[in-house]
């Protein structure tokens, strides 16, 4: 009898790297249709607990799926014409934005006012318009059908099926890790907001609104938010109105960042900060913004997928850190 043939270890681990890249190359391809559908799957996922909340106060479950529904309508629909007002006013206002030259650092400024401006997809507003009603409507459908699919999930794979139940429990730190993000990033986008209608900086709505979506996006988000209101400060008050704004920006962000978050999260996540960083570029690089506001349930689903097979278990691993303090043994102790 012929002795059956196994795949090396170290072959077995290349393919299903190999396996890994392809799928992500792949998921490249398909960006256009694939990043609105995980967003719509994403902001739905959150709002969700919304609608459970209302039916533990007491409404019926047709009335609680109303309102969230009408809810969900009218805040996407306010924020998404706030949003085409304030940028409409922008491009307007753009030209017109120039660093004197007499201010410190003007020339190199201005280059960099220039260089955004330019590269803003501010011509692609009709694109926005649109993709803005899809994700309203298609999170309000996605709202109405929730349940129904968890039900079906557990028709199909069984009640007590093991990777169901931690499906379940993904989502359920999905969603307790995310509302925690939101509350933080509401208040730090009133306090940006607070701080721009104070030195009357233009368009304050509209980087409060950038400052609370892009809070989302770790490390970078609220690097990238802060820099066109410092420009327009830098344009209306100075070099030393730009780095007010700066002050205080990091004033928030650290109020925010440091010690509300931390107090309401408890713990993190624990995903290694190195592999948080890594997949703001490698999603961003998959799905564009979509990709970077994705970053983390995206990378947390995949570890939660290796986590599952023996084979991949180790990248798992590596991709997570361990946040409980260790005990010190004897020996350190006595040292």
């Amino acid at each position: 009898m012929a002795e059956e043939y196994k795949i090396p270890p170290f072959l077995h681990q290349i393919v299903i790297i190999s396996v890994i890249i392809l799928a992500l190359i792949g998921m490249k391809y398909i960006t256009p249709i694939l990043g609105p559908i995980l967003l719509s799957i994403f902001i739905s996922i959150l709002i969700y607990p919304f609608l459970m909340w209302l039916k533990k106060k007491g409404f019926s479950y047709n009335v609680s799926v109303l309102i969230t529904i009408s809810l969900t309508f009218i805040l996407g629909v306010g924020l998404l014409a706030v949003m085409i007002m304030s940028l409409n006013q922008l491009i307007a206002a753009l030209p017109s934005l120039s660093i004197p030259s007499d201010s410190f650092l003007a020339t190199y400024a201005n280059q960099i006012l220039k260089f955004i401006v330019s590269n803003l997809p501010l011509d692609n507003i009709a694109g926005a318009v649109e993709l803005g009603f899809f994700l309203i409507f298609a999170v309000i459908f996605l709202i109405y059908e929730l349940p129904y699919v968890k039900s079906r999930l557990e028709k199909g794979f069984g009640k007590n099926s093991p990777a169901l139940k931690h499906t379940f429990e993904l989502v359920n730190d999905f969603i307790e890790y995310f509302v925690i993000r939101i509350k933080v990033n509401f208040w730090a986008a009133i306090g940006f907001v607070g701080i721009f209608w104070l030195f009357d900086i233009n368009f304050a709505i509209l980087w409060g609104i950038v400052t609370f979506i892009l809070g989302f996006i770790p490390y970078i988000g609220i690097i990238i938010a802060a820099i066109l209101p410092i420009i327009v400060a830098w344009v209306k008050y100075g070099i030393w109105g730009a780095l007010g704004i700066t002050a205080l920006f990091v004033i928030v962000n650290t109020i925010a960042e440091s010690y509300i978050f931390p107090k309401l999260t408890g713990k993190g996540l624990q995903m290694s900060v190195y592999v948080v960083f890594v997949s703001l570029f490698i999603w961003g690089w998959i799905m564009g913004f979509a990709g970077m506001f994705l970053a983390v349930p995206l990378t947390l689903v995949v570890i939660k997928y290796l986590e599952n097979f023996e084979e991949t278990r180790w990248i798992a691993m590596v991709m997570t850190t361990d946040d409980e303090p260790k005990e010190k043994t004897k020996e350190e102790k006595a040292d």
